[in-house]
Order: structure tokens, then sequence, then C-alpha cells
């Protein structure tokens, strides 16, 4: 059989795993280090069935096979050109030992899958070239050797770090800039986590940042990260620094914004961070309205009747919450930025006020259904019907019931075998409940290996259609939002998971009147 391999600049990269990684950070299979255009984890190329398939995850400056660009994914065919941000070009090779014509010939930086070139000789000007994007100057000078900030000034301001010295000549500084942007192996263990300021605190000054820096010995310089743009450094051995909003205006939206911390070693090479924290930024001057979750009365016309402000930490600290109360032990990776977002946009979909009271009609029904003769996880009945109903049985196209179910779908499938002459649209809803409890039951415990986030995002599908689509995941499924690509699985987990925080903090949403709905199910814990 043919290796399939990525030839980038004159060297071949074999893609020997299922799933190949390509990005900026060292952890992909292959990376750009230096690239800015490059996404941290930019694509993916996957083997199934006999084919290899390009998936772009979301990346900044996306990217394009043939000159064409992919949402979402494409298959690969022997030959076939691809542009990752637009910056770095490779060709796509099924050969068996004659080379495809190399791209852009031998301009940029070689780069290998396992290891990476420091920068030689980079001096201040060719930096700022580089970063230019990256709004970063280095010490706070600029390629005229004036302080960042002053008058005459022409590079965008840079965080004043502890110990730096506006008056280092540039070849300090040049050096110092080459030591950030080297790469390679390391033999460095020391790793660094922000313990000032806290995880969820808005900055609107000054604020001192300390780390907590582990076998420091073999570091020469910590680096602050805010989405990817270097802001600040820490010298050893306080590694101490300032974050101020006023300096980084681009930041001081008001939102939620990650910030890692990098580690620069004795040699040059750089650790990247892995605890990130999520912190907002805010000025008078430069400050935005924060996002407001508009809450509507679900029985009146009135409009949005209040407001309330949730930050990304705090929906992944809800999120990992919810699905915490899940059996089977399931690890999921609810990190991601952009996951984050989409659930927060959703809320607001959910935090209607009465919720609590239409479901509480419902209780012993779906507890009985789901918990006693199905065994599946209390959580899940109630919550997937907020996400598909928000408890209003009232039919739907031909959706019918407070889970949303097509009547054949479910005569097809048997899943009303126990209903008699019950059917999906009764007042009580014990059918409805008994028929989603079976079918979830098919696909959670029968098809989905008793995941049951998998089994959310695969609502809709027969057994045998989700058995498959497993079989086209990763083997590693805990990154949930990286591993479900398809836009309808996506919407399902994004609403069920908006459902089931908002659900569960009540007040956090505005509804002061409305109880968590664990409230509910609670004794079947």
């Amino acid at each position: 059989m043919n290796q399939a391999k990525l030839i980038i600049d004159g060297r071949d990269h074999e893609l020997k795993e299922a799933v190949a990684s390509v990005g900026r950070t060292p952890d992909n299979s292959i990376s750009f280090p230096d690239d800015d255009r490059i996404s941290r984890h930019h694509a993916e190329i996957e083997f199934r069935d006999g084919s290899h398939y390009l998936i772009d995850l979301g990346s900044s400056n996306g990217t394009a096979v043939n000159g064409a660009a992919i949402s979402g994914e494409a298959e690969l065919k022997d030959g076939d050109r691809i542009v990752f941000g637009g910056s770095r070009e490779a060709v796509f090779s099924l050969s068996d030992g004659s080379r495809s014509e190399d791209p852009a010939g031998s301009s940029t930086p070689k780069i290998t899958s396992n290891e990476t070139e420091p920068i030689p000789g980079a001096d201040l000007l060719s930096y700022e070239a580089k970063a230019a994007g990256n709004r970063a100057v280095y010490s706070g000078i600029d390629a005229a050797g004036t302080a960042a900030g002053a008058p005459g000034g022409g590079s965008n301001p840079m965080i004043l770090v502890a110990g730096v010295v506006s008056g280092l000549a540039l070849v300090a500084v040049a050096a110092t800039v080459a030591v950030y942007y080297s790469g390679g192996s390391t033999n460095c263990d020391a790793r660094a986590r922000i313990i000032r300021p806290e995880a969820g605190d808005s900055i609107t000054g000054a604020v001192d940042v300390e780390l907590d820096v582990t076998d420091p010995g073999c570091v020469a310089k910590a680096v602050i990260v805010i989405d990817d743009t270097d802001v600040a450094a820490a010298e050893p051995p306080a590694f101490k620094a300032v974050l101020d909003a006023r300096a980084i205006p681009e930041f001081a939206d008001g939102r939620d914004h990650q910030v890692t911390v990098d580690l620069i070693d004795e040699t040059g090479i750089r650790i990247r961070g892995r605890d990130p924290i999520l912190l907002a930024f805010d000025t008078k001057a430069s400050a935005k309205p924060t996002p407001a979750i508009q809450i509507a009365d679900a029985n009146t016309n009135a409009g949005p009747q209040k407001q309330a402000s949730v930050s990304l930490l705090e929906v992944q600290s809800m999120a990992q919450k919810l699905v915490a109360q899940f059996a089977g032990g399931k690890a999921y990776d609810l990190r991601d930025r952009q996951f984050l977002q989409e659930i927060q946009k959703r809320t607001a979909e959910f935090a209607l006020a009465g919720y609590s009271e239409r479901a509480a009609a419902y209780r012993d029904v779906i507890n009985v259904a789901f918990v006693r003769e199905q065994n599946i996880d209390a959580p899940i009945g109630f919550i997937l019907a907020m996400s598909r109903s928000k408890f209003d049985p009232t039919k739907a196209g031909n959706d019918e019931g407070l889970w949303r179910m097509d009547r054949t779908f479910v005569a097809d499938n048997k899943y009303d075998g126990s209903c008699g002459s019950s059917t999906l649209m009764d007042k009580d809803q014990t059918c409805a409940a008994r028929a989603a409890a079976a079918y979830m039951k098919a696909l959670v415990l029968g098809a989905l290996d008793g995941d049951p986030l998998y089994g959310v995002a695969a609502f809709g599908k027969t057994p045998a259609d989700a058995a498959e689509w497993k079989t086209k995941l990763p083997a590693n499924r805990s990154d949930i939002w990286r591993a479900i690509q398809g836009n309808a699985e996506r919407e399902q987990l994004l609403r069920f998971l908006a459902a089931g925080i908002v659900t569960e903090n009540p007040k956090r949403f505005g509804l002061d009147k409305d109880r968590p709905l664990s409230e509910l199910y609670r004794i079947t814990l």
C-alpha cells in the first residue's frame, strides 16, 4: 500500500497516524512554530474508510485545497496542493517513492514533525516585521530605540516587565527576541501556572502577575500569552510581571481571554503552557458592553425582563459540574474556547422563566421511564426534554412530545412497544417518555459505548447509523468538540449543554423563581 505523506519544503512527512494534526504548537504531528498565520491546532488529516480527509479545525486563517477554501472537511487525492493559513504550502502524496513537485520552493524555513530550528541571526527589525500581527515589542523598545508609548514611538505598546530596563541595547533585545522564538526538544521539565490574578478576574488597570514555576533552574524567562499573543515576560527568580489593561486595548473589551504562560529554557527552547486561565480586561476608555443574556418570560410577550452576564469561565465550570452527574466515569475536555463560546451563545434561548414548574408536571413519568425502566442517567431525560422542547409537548412539524420524536421513526423501531394505545401526544407524556428512554438506551448503551454526550449528539440517528458514525470518530474522544465535526451533531450537543447549565443554575441566569432541575431527580441519583 502506498504511504501517504505531506511534502513540505522538500521534506517528507509520513502520515502514519490515524489522525495527524497540523498546527503552530509542538504537540502537533506537523508544527510551524514561527508562523503566526497558523493556528495552534489548525487542521487534521484523518484516515478512514480507505481515504484521507483534511479537516479544518476552525482555524483563524483557513485551509485551502487546490486553491479552494474548505469548510469542514475535504477528501484528499494524490497530488493535491494544500495551503494552511494562506502561508504554508504542502503537497499530499500517495506515491510509493516518487516525489511530488515541491510547493513554494525553499524560501521558507524547513519544518520537521518532531523538532524545530531556532531562528538564526534574528534582529529587532526582522522580529518586528515577523511579529507585526502579534502586536508585541519585547522590552518596550521599538525599532528606532524609542520606548514604546513615549512620544514618537512607532510601535504598539508592550507591557513593561519587572527587571527589564527600557535602555537595554538593541543587540540585547535582539538576542531576547531570538530566544523567544526558538524551538526544539528540551530536557527542561519546568512548568508554570498563574497564581495572581485569579481565573475569572476582571483587570481594569495595572496588576502584578505572580507565577508558580516548578523546577525553575533551567528557565531563562517566562512569557505571558493572551489569545496566542505574547504580551509580557517575567524574569527569574521572582517571576513577576505587570499586566495593564490600558496598554492592551485590543484585549480590553470586557470579555474573557485565554491567558497562558510559556517558558523559555536556557538554550532558547520554548515550552508551551498547559494550564490556561480566563481573564477579562476592561478600561473606561476602551471597554465595550459585556454581551448580555436576554431573559424573557415564557408566559408573556413582555420581552426581555432581565440581563445576566455569565463569563466563559463560569460556563466551563457549570458544564464540568453538569457532566459529572453522568455515570460511567467519562472524562471530557471542556476547555476549547470556541466550544464554550457557542454554549454561552445558546444559553439565552433557555433562560425562560417557569421551566421548573413545567418540568415538575412530568417528574414521575420521566424518572420511571429513564431511570427505573431503562437505567439511563437521571439528568438525560430532563435536560434532553428542555433542550428539545423546553417542556412544551406541542407538536412541531412531524415531531411530537417533549423529546420531539417522529411518530413513524418511533413506530418503525418499536420504541413505543410498551405504550399500548397511548401516543406521543398524550397529555401525561408517559408514552413519549418510554419511547425516548428506550431510544436513548439503544443509542447510549447499545451503539456508543455508554457515552451519554455522544448519545445526545447522535439523537435522530438509528442505533445502526450511530454505530457507523462512531467508527468515524477519533479513538480518543475526550475532546468532544474536536472529535465531533458534523454541524447537526454539534448543534444538538451545544443545545443540551446550554439547557443543562441554565436549568442547574437558574439564579445565575436571572431566573429567581425557578429551581434547579436536579431537584426533580436528585432522589434517583
